[in-house]
């Protein structure tokens, strides 16, 4: 783009050596380089310079990927593509086209993902683009890679291997290697894998390219620890933190402490193994990996063990069940809890063979006193039995009565919860009954004029559909808890279902038009979604969330939403509702989903308190899960998944 002996104006000199910096720096100083990417674009902006504007545009998703900011990212691509488009810029449409294809990659979004591979594919194929080519043998790769098709995906590598060494592109091979490695190594081969890993390095250093080397540090680092040769593993781990750290490549923080905490686990230095486990989950929340942080529990809980500090280990191990896949069972439960009562007896146990010890050295050296000794020791062995017993006996006696207080609280809880909520159901119902009763009284009178009349049979139709709402949530609430829900599986189209109840909700939610509040729907692609569930369970779930939400939103917005993702060989989709309302004190996060329960249990917003558990009672029938995140003046977004 900058070569030749083109002349440039004062604006676009300046453009044009801004650029060139930026692309000098973006693999050994990606934050300088994104700055100079940012003075370029407000340059370009401003003397209407389209292409530099696109290709600024460009540059920061780029580094916006590389941060692991994805969908950020591609707001950046897209709107490159527009402006390349609309200058008939062929090459960077397809260079759009391809980065698009690779964020998607990143986010799981797989069909959308190819979409755009074909479609730089065919404008390559067209030119005979040879590199363009390779680019797109290289992202398909990376897909087979993602779904564990190490087979195709070493094929796909090898093929833009080939055309990158005909074409001398060093950056292209450089990538190749590391993914060659990955592909092999991931089959069990790490011999041949370090071997590739070996050549990346050698080159990433030929090109200045210091966020690969790092990678390829990584890299070397997991072969060998899978080899279990862990002094080399850490050496090469210390490595790729060492660049990492001089250059900002941020988002390997994380998974560099990561495995760092694994390699010193392994060596049995359990202080280290905790001291690098935390730094990696201190740097969790910035990446945008989906499961990046369970491991890091688990080593914990080995750690903790370790060192004998079993609670610790306890909770560190309810954390990564919580965050893998793995049954953690009720035995190894146990197991856990009683460590601490074997590792006493065992000590017990040796604090007696020493005495036994003695006992015999004594009886060589004082024969006369071996009655006495042995009087001692059966002493000595009562007392430490009775200390146990006793001790035993005041444990069970305090669990006891801290269960007892906890039953207690939880009655009286529960009590006032049922006064509240049979109030606020007394309320709920005499409301519309009255309107009703009263409304269809003034129908009697002769002299009533049609219009009237029609204003009451509406108040009528309006009151007689809220009191039916309210039975049929006591209908669905008892139906859920005694077992007896029925549910009609078949295809639902998400992106259809989620606009018509968007549509019914403006059209109906009488809160929503009384308030200041937006109701929007946010739809990752056009393309249609369809999952197998029940519709009109799922369309109840969303008003539901729908209704909750605009109780407790006065001002802002409530946006509906989902996004696709696939973990260990299941694909699901997650949806959301979130709000700018009150938000919800994390206290109360579970207690919400609970029969007769709101926010507050003394004060009852407009509705029966049973919206959410009905929601979480549906979940369960449909094979889902929900949650939700909420700070207190912060406003509140709810998850819930369902199979794909």
């Amino acid at each position: 783009m900058y070569g030749g002996n083109v002349k440039f104006s004062k604006d676009t000199l300046v453009i044009h050596n801004t650029l060139k910096i930026a692309d000098e720096s973006l693999f050994t100083y990606p934050d300088t380089a994104y700055a100079y990417y940012k003075e370029a674009l407000n340059v370009s902006i401003n003397v209407k310079s389209k292409k530099h504007e696109a290709y600024s545009l460009m540059k920061i998703g780029v580094y916006l990927d590389m941060k692991g900011n994805y969908k950020e990212a591609l707001k950046y691509y897209f709107n490159a593509k527009t402006i390349y488009e609309s200058i008939s810029d062929e090459n960077g449409i397809t260079t759009s086209y391809l980065n698009i294809a690779n964020s998607f990659s990143y986010l799981n979004s797989l069909d959308t993902s190819i979409e755009y591979y074909l479609k730089a594919l065919e404008i390559f194929n067209k030119n005979k683009d040879k590199e363009g080519i390779a680019n797109v043998n290289m992202g398909i790769g990376n897909l087979n890679y993602d779904q564990k098709n190490y087979t195709n995906a070493h094929k796909y590598y090898l093929k833009a291997f080939e055309t990158y060494r005909e074409l001398n592109d060093k950056k292209g091979i450089l990538d190749c290697y590391i993914n060659l490695g990955n592909a092999i190594g991931d089959q069990g081969n790490l011999d041949k894998a370090i071997i590739y890993y070996n050549k990346s390095i050698v080159l990433a250093k030929e090109i200045n390219h210091m966020e690969a080397l790092a990678i390829n540090y990584l890299n070397m680092g997991d072969c060998y620890l899978l080899k279990e040769d862990f002094d080399k593993a850490l050496k090469y781990a210390n490595k790729s933190l060492e660049v990492a750290k001089k250059y900002n490549f941020s988002p390997l923080y994380n998974i560099i402490y990561s495995n760092i905490s694994e390699v010193y686990l392994n060596l049995k230095d359990y202080k280290n193994t905790i001291k690098y486990a935390k730094k990696s989950l201190e740097f969790n929340e910035d990446i945008f990996w989906a499961f990046g942080e369970f491991s890091n529990y688990s080593f914990l809980s080995e750690a903790y063990v370790g060192l004998g500090d079993y609670k610790k280990a306890y909770e560190n191990q309810k954390l990564f069940k919580k965050y893998s896949d793995s049954i953690y069972t009720s035995e190894k439960f146990e197991k856990v809890a009683n460590l601490d009562t074997n590792f006493e007896i065992e000590n017990q146990k040796k604090r007696i063979a020493l005495l036994n010890e003695n006992e015999t050295i004594r009886k060589v050296e004082l024969k006369n006193q071996k009655i006495i000794s042995i009087i001692l020791v059966l002493f000595i062995l009562t007392f430490l039995v009775l200390i146990i017993l006793l001790k035993k006996q005041s444990n069970a006696r305090k669990k006891a009565y801290s269960l007892l207080s906890i039953q207690k609280e939880k009655a009286i809880e529960s009590d006032q919860l049922k006064s509240s909520f049979l109030a606020n159901m007394s309320h709920e119902i005499r409301t519309p009954m009255s309107a009703i009763m009263g409304f269809s009284s003034f129908l009697k009178d002769p002299e009533l004029t049609d219009e009237k009349r029609d204003r009451f049979v509406d108040v009528i139709n309006h009151s007689g559909e809220r009191l039916m709402t309210i039975i049929n949530d006591i209908i669905d609430i008892s139906k859920i808890e005694s077992n007896q829900l029925k549910v009609d599986i078949e295809n639902v189209n998400v992106v259809k279902t989620l606009k018509e109840i968007i549509e019914i909700q403006k059209e109906t939610n009488t809160i929503l038009s009384t308030k200041n509040v937006n109701l929007k729907l946010n739809l990752p692609t056009t393309n249609n979604v369809f999952i197998k569930t029940d519709e009109n369970r799922f369309t109840q779930i969303i008003n539901n969330l729908i209704n909750n939400a605009s109780k407790f939103t006065e001002n802002g917005f409530i946006e509906v939403g989902y996004v696709l993702n696939y973990y260990r060989d299941t694909s699901y989709v997650q949806f959301y509702v979130k709000d700018t309302g009150c938000g919800i004190s994390e206290d109360k996060f579970e207690a919400i989903f609970n029969r007769f329960s709101q926010a507050g249990d003394k004060d009852f917003k407009t509705g029966n308190g049973l919206g959410l558990s009905i929601c979480k009672g549906l979940m369960l029938k449909l094979g889902g899960e929900i949650w939700l995140k909420s700070k207190v003046g912060s406003g509140t977004t709810f998850y819930f998944t369902l199979p794909y």
